[in-house]
């Protein structure tokens, strides 16, 4: 994904919380949920219009591996319709990308609205009046969809946060860190230090976690938080077997630096995999950190999951939804 500034990631949060449907300045009804599993995108055009080449390397740009996991798993799954079958009950779906040919248009244009049909949902359309300009306007402009479309899968998992949230953690944490978070409910508290705290989700087959601390401001570069995060999590998480503590796979294929910006703050994200020291452990992991204004601490949330046997794709977008609430 093309580099993004943390202004508009939190745009969408704040359109997670507070809705913002075309004519409406309601918030998100509960009744008019945007339907869809967990990453998936439903795709609607006239593939024959298009070819069979064309058609495969537009799929291909949304089935790109996710980022930063260690099997390959696609951005998207793909639900495809075409034109005339796009009826009221798709128009519901929460992420739509609508290729839409017809030669009375003057001017070839790509419209991104949301909440059209529902909330929260993205809806791309593309209005053009050939094939190729409709063509060469989806390829200019398919970082900022993928960007887009992304961050409104995290916004649908950060309405059901606030709807069905772990209020006794959530002030725990504004009272240990000044911020708030939104926490889901089947969250407990794993371990809590004096400006930190790990939250866990276990189940039989994976482990969802997050970590929120503060330290002292620091240089927020790649070498640093792989630092910063390898002391903390060498401090604070101990591994299934005795001397075992998480640390980061440091291999570039998998690490994924970016800086961010929150107003006047200066903020970055990485993330990569985590593996275990000592042991055979390991999973995708996402930390998002800014320095406070004031100038007295450096505030990091971290999410990462433990799923061996299972695809991870959809757990480590839970934990980034999380960790992006924070406000």
């Amino acid at each position: 994904m093309k580099k993004i500034s943390l202004i508009f990631a939190l745009i969408l949060v704040i359109f997670a919380q507070t809705g913002c449907d075309r004519g409406s300045t309601s918030g998100i009804k509960t009744e008019n949920y945007s339907t869809g599993k967990a990453g998936e995108l439903l795709i609607v055009m006239d593939k024959e219009l298009f070819g069979d080449t064309m058609v495969s390397n537009i799929n291909k740009t949304f089935t790109q591996p996710q980022p930063s996991i260690n099997q390959t798993e696609p951005m998207f799954d793909l639900l495809k319709l075409k034109n005339t079958d796009f009826n009221s009950y798709f128009q519901k779906h929460r992420n739509i990308v609508h290729f839409d040919i017809n030669s009375s248009y003057g001017v070839n244009k790509m419209e991104i609205e949301r909440n059209v049909w529902s909330s929260p949902q993205v809806y791309v359309h593309f209005k053009c009046n050939s094939v190729d300009s409709c063509i060469q306007l989806f390829f200019q402009n398919q970082s900022e969809i993928i960007d887009i479309l992304y961050e409104n899968d995290l916004a649908r998992l950060q309405s059901f946060y606030l709807k069905d949230h772990n209020a006794a953690i959530e002030k725990k944490i504004k009272e240990k860190f000044g911020y708030t978070v939104s926490v889901p409910q089947n969250y407990s508290i794993a371990r809590e230090e004096a400006d930190f705290i790990w939250l866990l989700f276990r189940t039989t087959k994976n482990d969802r976690c997050i970590m929120i601390y503060k330290t002292t401001p620091t240089q927020l570069t790649q070498d640093n938080l792989i630092q910063l995060r390898d002391q903390i999590t060498k401090k604070y998480i101990p591994g299934a077997v005795t001397g075992a503590y998480p640390i980061i796979d440091q291999n570039p294929k998998y690490l994924n630096f970016k800086e961010l910006n929150i107003g006047s703050k200066i903020g970055a994200e990485l993330r990569g995999l985590w593996i275990s020291k000592n042991d055979i452990m390991g999973g995708p992991f996402c930390t998002y950190v800014f320095n406070e204004p004031t100038g007295k601490n450096c505030i990091v949330v971290d999410g990462f999951v433990h799923a061996p046997h299972e695809n991870k794709r959809d757990y480590i977008r839970e934990v980034e939804a999380i960790i992006k609430t924070i406000r």
